[in-house]
């Protein structure tokens, strides 16, 4: 899809934007389809309102007396409530927290044909841009400096700390992390450092906060880069004459959800966020319909949330059509799109996500699913991703289990993406199993999808001028990072449009590669037709669980020398194994249309007399979505390819305005509105359940390797928790929780204060005499420090000085934090040159030596207990270079489990 069509759509969509139709755009014209006002007519039930122009919060909330802030608005919903935002800007950081019912839930939505956008920016810049600037004395040319300063934000140092776009065209603006790179002559990706503030280049129209003078700095000036043509910024470069969407610190979203059951979002626009636009936490049964958002370091973030669905919805990155990689992910933000991963699964992970009818476009990286437990992910427009499209990764977890996958990719188009399907391991982990496996997640089943690759991806960035100044960086179907296991992957009935050949691959990148370490890989029915040279001909080991049959594969300047690409391997002892190729094909796929050209449309339908289009391999078959009135497209004879011959080509994207093959569609053919609806394999089992939630604590000082286990041992329990990194909490604060920890130094983190006053003292003991824990990893009795603190202490546990021991022995083996140890894991244990015990001659003493040390220590308060944990279980996690094996696995996993029922036992009376 070009740009003329881009425009078309957008301006067909301007009637309730920032300006109106057929104005001219002073910055850029739009690449995107803008957020426009929708038709959906009026929910049944009751209605509540809220306007922000007109509103009153001491009114009624009807729609004659509505309601002024967003944030008022929502705390008076209850189920079976629609609250309509009437068109306009609410300037507000919103937090819901609300819970319908399955038969009632709640709905927050635009009002009909009007537009509400929820902005966590600041207004001035947008409502008065002329009074909003100053020019800056000793500047680079074109230069401006905010008129006031921002005080108070959360920044942070070496990073970029503010955002934004042109409030015309939504296009983003280099959120630059380095003032050099803003005052910068140099178009070209010739510095020093990738990351480094030795040598500066511009990135184009962008913002940067000062953290010195608190004020935000802007520059719009052209970028010049031949390579870019109609793609470079020539538009207004004074920021007084246009609005523009600035958002600046770290402190939150414009649109929060909390705690959540049974909530539909519908027909809203969100900007205006460093952090991101939409936050999603603890939720249950979430919907959003119709929804747009922008930026944001990741733009919708989602955590701990089970049964989500997004329909028609648009998720917009940070980067605009003047930018590259380089610029984004070194001299910016590397943004995500969509994030529901973590390297390291959580202990509660998201499950139940559907995605459908969205689009996920312009970011470094795109949408990360690897933790998560049943996806599904269909009739989507992925495109201009320049790293990361689909992180498809499962971590194993702390406790040695492994969640994620068990997922669909089904009839989506992908394009211009760097690396389509991405896996990686990160800070995570893959377990070692035995037989030498690595432990992965569920099986990606990756069909009908049509991959067109014939647009450079804004990789390679000119050096200078006289390097190639032509874009010529191609997307691949998948590739990895550090070489980790891929997850299991079938992959039928695709078709991929290729640019360059890869090295050492079948076909093309990703469809046979990594193949090992315990993996299988399932490649049928496919389409590759490469647009430069031959397609791969290298394939995995004998021996491999994989399989691969029935795939046509065509190249438009080597066409001819395909077969003989692969009669090496037709004759070698691995085929007689394997029989892998069997039934492929390397003839012309005879497409509807096609053109090497990524501007025309690549029509990829199989025309009648189509070698692919009776000759596919029919293979059984898997449940898939379909929506009402589809055909199963295998149902009569087996093709080759993403669609099949004499049928049209399924829409994609918002309300299907888009094609799978990449036309625009008119407004008359686009999908119908679609309302909020229940899917079985979104929707969570209990989630109208809502037992009560154990609350923790985990206060981290530096270093703090075990609290990351901590924290996931206590959600695997149903707890939730909190964890706060080198930040002093006050005891006053402890009632709120079940359980405080503490890991790590708070001295070496540098927190004020360090340790317990006297008069925290008082508060301690009511809060663990009143049934609460205080668990202490590692030498954190250095909490009391202070004679007073050291004295109540020591009368409380009757601490005594001692020797450390260098071998310590289970002294309870029948406790149940213990009683899982044997004689092959333990001696790892009790023998670690880490180990900080107490000496104390009162409580319980696990694991210990002689008459007083303990290593593992329980002393009862009251209802409550101190905690004392003196061994570190993230030591001897299996990571870094040390090799892994089955036995350290093991080992590992016994002191775990310790954590495991530390956390368990305090919080279950």
């Amino acid at each position: 899809m070009n740009r003329a069509a881009f425009c078309l759509i957008a301006l067909l969509l301007l009637a309730d934007s920032a300006v109106s139709v057929g104005a001219e755009f002073a910055s850029h014209a739009p690449t995107r389809p803008l957020p426009a006002a929708s038709d959906r007519t009026r929910d049944e039930g009751p209605g509540k309102f809220v306007d922000a122009a007109k509103g009153d919060d001491a009114a009624a909330g009807t729609e004659t007396a509505p309601w002024k802030t967003l944030q008022h608005a929502v705390r008076q919903l209850k189920p079976g409530d629609t609250l309509y935002l009437r068109g306009g800007r609410y300037y507000e950081h919103v937090i819901v927290e609300l819970q319908g019912t399955a038969a009632q839930p709640i709905t927050i939505r635009s009002y009909p044909n009007e537009l509400a956008t929820i902005d966590g920016g600041l207004r001035e810049f947008f409502e008065s841009p002329a009074m909003a600037w100053e020019t800056v004395e000793g500047g680079a040319k074109g230069e401006y400096q905010s008129s006031k300063k921002y005080s108070g934000l959360t920044t942070r140092a070496e990073t970029t700390n503010v955002l934004g776009h042109f409030g015309d065209s939504l296009l983003p603006l280099q959120g630059y992390r380095l003032l050099g790179d803003l005052r910068s002559e140099n178009s070209f990706w010739n510095v020093d450092n990738k990351v480094g503030s030795e040598s500066f280049v511009y990135c184009g129209p962008g913002l940067w906060f000062n953290r010195e003078t608190e004020r935000i700095h802007c520059r719009l000036a052209h970028t010049q880069l031949k390579g870019l043509g109609e793609d470079n910024y020539t538009g207004e470069t004074d920021p007084r004459k246009l609005p523009l969407i600035v958002a600046a610190g770290w402190d939150h979203a414009p649109l929060t959800l909390k705690d959540c059951q049974h909530v539909n979002l519908l027909d809203l626009s969100l900007c205006g966020s460093v952090k991101g636009a939409l936050e999603i936490e603890h939720c249950q049964a979430v919907q959003l319909n119709g929804v747009f958002a922008f930026g944001g370091n990741e733009t919708i973030r989602v955590g701990e949330t089970q049964g989500l669905q997004l329909r028609d919805c648009a998720v917009r990155g940070n980067a605009a059509s003047w930018m590259f990689r380089g610029s984004l992910k070194y001299r910016a933000l590397e943004s995500r799109l969509f994030s529901a991963n973590r390297w390291q699964p959580t202990g509660n992970d998201n499950r139940g996500i559907w995605f459908e009818h969205c689009e996920f476009t312009d970011s470094v990286d795109g949408i990360f699913l690897g933790n998560v437990e049943t996806w599904v992910f269909q009739r989507n427009l992925v495109d201009n991703i320049s790293d990361d499209g689909l992180f498809l990764t499962s971590g194993t977890a702390f406790d040695g289990s492994v969640v994620g996958g068990y997922s669909l990719v089904d009839q989506n188009r992908f394009s211009r993406i760097l690396t389509t399907f991405a896996f990686g391991v990160g800070h995570g982990r893959q377990k070692v199993l035995p037989e030498n496996k690595q432990q992965t997640g569920g099986a990606i089943t990756i069909r009908n999808n049509v991959f067109d690759f014939r647009r450079p991806v804004h990789y390679r960035w000119p050096n200078g001028p006289d390097d190639k100044q032509e874009l010529d960086s191609y997307g691949r179907f998948a590739s990895d990072h550090g070489s980790p296991t891929w997850e299991p992957i079938e992959v039928e009935n695709n078709t991929i449009i290729a640019g360059d050949p890869p090295r050492y691959d079948y076909l093309t990148d990703g469809l046979g590669r990594a193949v090992t370490g315990g993996t299988k890989r399932r490649v049928v029915n496919n389409i590759v037709c490469q647009l430069r040279g031959v397609v791969g001909s290298t394939l995995p080991d004998v021996g491999a669980n994989y399989e691969a049959s029935h795939n046509l594969a065509w190249s438009l300047t080597d066409g001819d020398k395909l077969a003989a690409a692969f009669e090496k391997y037709r004759k070698s002892p691995a085929f007689a194994k394997t029989s892998w190729t069997t039934g492929d094909l390397y003839a012309d796929p005879q497409f509807v249309s096609f053109s090497a050209d990524w501007r025309e449309i690549a029509d990829v339908r199989l025309r009648a007399d189509s070698p692919a289009a009776e000759s596919g391999w029919m293979m059984h078959l898997h449940a898939a979505p379909q929506e009402k009135g589809a055909k199963d497209f295998m149902a009569g004879k087996p093709y080759r390819g993403a669609l099949p011959p004499n049928e049209a080509a399924w829409p994609v994207g918002v309300r299907g305005r888009f094609n799978v093959v990449g036309e625009t569609l008119a407004v008359k053919d686009w999908l119908p509105i679609s309302a909020p609806k229940t899917s079985s394999a979104a929707k969570p089992e209990g989630v109208d359940k809502q037992p009560r939630v154990k609350l923790a604590l985990v206060i981290q000082g530096y270093p703090a390797f075990d609290a990351p286990l901590l924290e996931y041992a206590l959600r695997k329990q149903g707890t939730r928790v909190t964890g706060i990194e080198k930040t002093w909490v006050s005891p006053a604060e402890f009632k709120k929780y079940d359980l405080i920890a503490f890991d790590g130094s708070l001295t070496r983190a540098k927190i004020t204060p360090a340790a317990f006053s006297q008069d925290d003292l008082k508060i301690i003991e009511a809060y663990v005499r009143e049934g609460g824990v205080l668990l202490l990893m590692r030498d954190r009795l250095d909490l009391f420090a202070a004679p007073e603190a050291k004295a109540w202490l020591g009368e409380q546990m009757r601490l005594v000085k001692n020797a450390k021991a260098t071998e310590y022995e289970v002294l309870q083996p029948k406790h149940p934090w213990v009683a899982h140890l044997d004689s092959e894991v333990a001696p790892a244990l009790l023998t670690a040159t880490n180990n900080v015990p107490l000496s104390a001659e009162a409580g319980e003493r696990l694991i210990g030596s002689g008459q007083t040390q303990s290593l593992l220590h329980r002393q009862t308060i009251g209802k409550g207990a101190i905690i004392y944990v003196g061994l570190s279980p993230a030591a001897a996690l299996p990571s870094g270079r040390a090799k892994e094996t089955v036995e350290r696995e093991a080992e590992y996993e016994s002191q775990y489990k310790i954590l495991a029922a530390i956390s368990k036992e305090p919080l279950a009376q």
